[in-house]
């Protein structure tokens, strides 16, 4: 196993360390909130550390980039999942947020399958709108972490952005099926 994957590894570690402190976070234990903010920028330094060493040390591998999205994924949806859970946030993430997320990311991972089964390799390109999205939804959980006051106008954003790259990705797949069916 490559150190870009072990630190992978680590960075999924992290997400129930992670989701233990937003659920026990209460509004009379600050320092939980402040060491769920720690415990998600280690997993965002281990991100970069992890894509960095991977290139610079040519450690590029399949599990490797399966992982390194995937713990992306989890520790953002993680977090969405339980802070709407818990109402002591200063800002409370409604329930039905997470709900839209994910299934934005089910519906993703969907179509791939599918374009992938039924006409062949699906040619996976990062979009600017997918990083974007990614963008909003790491500084949104930031957001209710360090309890700014725009918060609320964040989640509007992060669902408009996240909205925008769905159709984005499924507009792309559907031109890959397109291209598939000409030839």
């Amino acid at each position: 196993m490559t150190l870009a994957n072990k630190i992978t590894l680590f960075r999924l570690l992290l997400i129930p360390v992670f989701a233990g402190l937003i659920v026990s976070y209460t509004r009379e234990n600050p320092w939980i909130r402040q060491l769920a903010l720690a415990v998600y920028f280690s997993a965002a330094v281990s991100d970069a550390l992890d894509g960095f060493v991977a290139r610079a040390y040519n450690q590029k591998t399949k599990l490797g980039t399966v992982l390194d999205p995937l713990a992306d994924k989890l520790m953002v949806n993680v977090g969405f999942v339980f802070m709407a859970a818990n109402d002591q946030f200063a800002y409370h993430i409604p329930y039905w947020f997470p709900v839209v997320i994910l299934l934005r990311d089910v519906l993703i991972v969907l179509g791939a399958y599918v374009i992938n089964e039924y006409y062949g390799p699906i040619r996976v390109r990062p979009r600017i709108a997918g990083k974007l999205t990614t963008l909003f939804q790491m500084s949104l959980v930031i957001a209710v972490l360090i309890e700014v006051g725009f918060a609320g106008k964040l989640l509007i954003a992060t669902l408009v952005i996240s909205a925008i790259s769905y159709i984005d990705y499924m507009r792309e797949g559907i031109r890959q099926v397109g291209n598939e069916e000409e030839t």
